[in-house]
């Protein structure tokens, strides 16, 4: 961090105001959830906390990582349950909130695990599992558990991992949720990555070796076709990105995409016809199934894809592509501005103190202004922000992870942020969606 700020300033140091707080991290968002029930009830995952909108995206209100019970570089697995609480896995429990996000409690079952992902199902959403995977010097005390309730209670589904397991994903059947696929690295003198497939709720396993992957190049669940349970996608860690489908639940495996770089977005459509994938250096990429007739759609810079009723969400980094996440409608061909960073209008509407006294450092840091702009417009006739559907100047000035706010204008001020962001990609690393 102390090299990027001295990046900064060096760049443009009769330009930029002095690095502020921002966790380390350019503001950008990671993960979208869409409420399985409620499809305005939209949660992105940012690198600053949560933003949530009930309106799918007209309004953006924030949840503070305080109010969820972490703070640093910590991106955590999230799902929407029955009613529209909000699951949060953290590295020392889960969090999950009221249906109105005003409050969050921790789930005494799960206090102190570290919670590797979690999985809500997509026709009961009122069923979910949580995966955790606890290092013990050089084994892992890796388990998984269930609620029914919508997370109002979890138990613990049998105890069947091997202590040598690092469990790292974990997606459930859409057509039969009673199957569950884990993925994981088996540790030993040449560690290896599986899929583990239960067939009974997770009481029992059968482990699969995912061809090429190691401790390296982990394999990560991307999807379950929602209408053939042996139908999986598993990508591969590292660089390049590999992606490879099994049609019998893991016993076998086919490569069907391997990228430039790393692969941090995938989705099927809701039928399962189609799939979506991405990253940063590769674009969009959209191919039918079960054909692999792979054509680029998108040069979007893909941090994220969900696929859901109302098109494609994809999360994108704002100083390169112009908005912070967008939406296709044309499977991806095209995006359109669904979120800017300044589209935050501020912490939820509820008592949230600590989020309260938090916001004007993040309204500073990501230039929160389509609110005020809009609030202004409507009372003087004039035209609204751009992200209520006004016109747009192309991205807001101040999106440097380090807080540092432009004092030059347009192309010049945005050349310098390009810069830093390139230098800043080298230096982290990425939770993939």
């Amino acid at each position: 961090m102390k090299r990027l700020c001295f990046a900064l300033g060096m760049l443009g140091c009769l330009s930029w105001a002095p690095c502020a707080h921002a966790n380390g991290r350019f503001p950008s968002a990671g993960h979208v959830e869409v409420d399985p029930a409620d499809p305005a009830h939209i949660v992105l995952r940012a690198t600053y906390g949560l933003l949530v909108t009930h309106d799918g995206g007209s309004r953006w209100d924030w949840i503070c990582e305080s109010a969820m019970g972490f703070s640093g570089i910590w991106d955590p697995p999230i799902g929407i349950t029955a009613g529209g609480a909000i699951l949060v896995g953290l590295a020392d429990g889960l969090s999950i909130s009221t249906p109105d996000a005003c409050q969050f409690s921790r789930v005494a079952s799960l206090e102190g695990k570290f919670v590797a992902d979690l999985a809500v199902g997509k026709k009961n959403p009122a069923r979910a599992v949580v995966l955790t995977s606890i290092p013990l010097g050089a084994t892992f005390d890796t388990r998984l558990f269930l609620t029914e309730d919508g997370g109002s209670s979890f138990i613990q589904i049998g105890n069947v991992f091997s202590e040598n397991l690092r469990g790292l994903t974990v997606d459930l059947a859409p057509s039969d949720p009673s199957i569950v696929y884990v993925s994981g690295v088996v540790g030993g003198p040449m560690p290896r990555g599986v899929v583990l497939r239960s067939l009974d709720s997770g009481n029992s396993y059968d482990t699969w070796d995912v061809p090429f992957s190691d401790d390296e190049h982990a394999p990560f669940i991307g999807a379950v076709d929602p209408q053939n349970v042996d139908r999986l996608y598993v990508r591969l860690d590292g660089i390049p990105g590999r992606l490879f489908v099994t049609e019998n639940g893991g016993a076998t495996w086919q490569e069907i995409f391997s990228g430039e770089g790393a692969l941090l977005g995938l989705a099927l459509s809701p039928d399962g016809k189609t799939l979506v994938l991405g990253g940063e250096k590769d674009g969009v990429w959209r191919t039918p199934v079960p054909n692999w007739a792979f054509e680029q759609t998108s040069l979007l810079h893909a941090r994220c894809l969900r696929w859901a009723d109302a098109g494609i969400y994809a999360c994108t980094e704002q100083v390169l592509d112009g908005f912070s996440v967008g939406l296709s409608v044309t499977e991806g061909a095209t995006f359109k501005p669904l979120a800017l960073l300044s589209d935050v209008c501020g912490p939820v509407s509820c008592p949230l103190p600590i989020c309260a006294s938090e916001w004007p450092a993040l309204s500073d840091l990501v230039n929160a202004t389509s609110c005020v702009e809009a609030s202004s417009s409507s009372s003087s006739g004039g035209g609204g922000a751009a992200g209520a559907g006004g016109s747009s100047n192309g991205p807001p000035s101040a999106v440097g992870g380090c807080s540092c706010r432009a004092g030059r204008s347009g192309d010049d001020g945005m050349a310098f942020l390009s810069l830093a962001t390139l230098a800043f990609w080298r230096m982290r690393r990425r939770r993939v969606s």
